[in-house]
């Protein structure tokens, strides 16, 4: 059987109930402070009444999950610790900063599968109804239906592997059980691991990329000077590195269609991570 190569680079922290909370704007109740790349520094947000419900359930460190292939424009963090029911039924209630929020995995979304189709012509995509995922296999279609599939997005298409992600509303445990016991349509199915990124960008921009997604090549716009760039995909491999803007649109003109991590590193020490969406 196709293996997916899902595995990402993360730090080696263990967990007893972490929470993953999705917010509604991601620039309310979005971390307040700078943390770096695979470190969990931030306990505090931008937003007085989540700080207080952190405060009574002593939150002590989360971070923030990049690379949801849905919501890519929304603040989703992972929070680190023991937590009770009560405290996810507090944040919950907070529905005027907080989506969503509920016991998850924090090296994974939620509610995200990775889908690899045992053949590439059945199981593609053909349109939505009623913002559902609607393919050209019917099965498949009520399969989607019964887990509210809102979203379903070609991966990688190759020779060997035609990948899908999918994004549902609803306990992906059990959507994925359910994919599972389709043999005849799908290959494999595995959970989205998250790319953990360094600090907000949305926040703190350092560089304009466009665009992004992109065909062949992006440019980048920023005031300080770039002295080295790197590709890392989803799997947490470099896999490319270059001092050269020519050789990196070279590099990246040959990448496969997917999600990244650009990684730049500025002359004054600095570094910053940007999503990279390859069309």
């Amino acid at each position: 059987m196709k293996r997916l190569l899902l595995f990402l680079l993360i730090s080696n922290l263990a967990f007893s109930q972490s929470v993953e909370i999705r917010l509604v704007n991601p620039m309310v109740g979005a971390p307040s402070c700078n943390y770096f790349f695979n470190d969990w520094m931030c306990n505090t947000t931008n937003d007085a009444g989540l700080n207080a419900i952190f405060s009574t359930y002593g939150v002590q460190y989360f971070k923030v999950k990049g690379g949801h292939p849905y919501y890519n424009n929304t603040t989703i963090m992972a929070l680190s610790g023991n937590y009770p029911p009560q405290f996810v039924a507090e944040l919950s209630a907070y529905s005027s900063v907080v989506a969503s929020a509920k016991f998850w995995d924090p090296n994974t979304f939620s509610d995200v599968l990775f889908l690899s189709l045992a053949n590439a012509s059945i199981g593609t995509f053909t349109g939505t109804n009623n913002n559902i995922v609607v393919t050209n296999d019917a099965n498949l279609n009520q399969i989607f239906q019964t887990y509210n599939v809102i979203q379903y997005g070609l991966y990688v298409a190759s020779v060997s592997d035609t990948v899908y992600t999918l994004t549902c509303d609803c306990d992906v445990a059990l959507l994925k059980a359910a994919l599972q016991n389709y043999p005849n349509v799908v290959d494999e199915v595995d959970f989205f691991h998250a790319a953990f990124l360094s600090n907000q960008q949305f926040e703190q921009t350092k560089a304009i990329i466009a665009p992004n997604p992109f065909s062949d090549n992006f440019s980048i716009e920023t005031e300080q000077p770039i002295s080295n760039y790197s590709i890392i995909d989803i799997t947490g491999k470099t896999i490319a590195a270059t001092s050269s803007k020519s050789e990196l649109d070279n590099q990246s003109s040959r990448l496969s269609a997917g999600i990244y991590i650009l990684n730049l590193l500025f002359d004054n020490g600095q570094t910053a991570n940007y999503k990279l969406v390859k069309k």
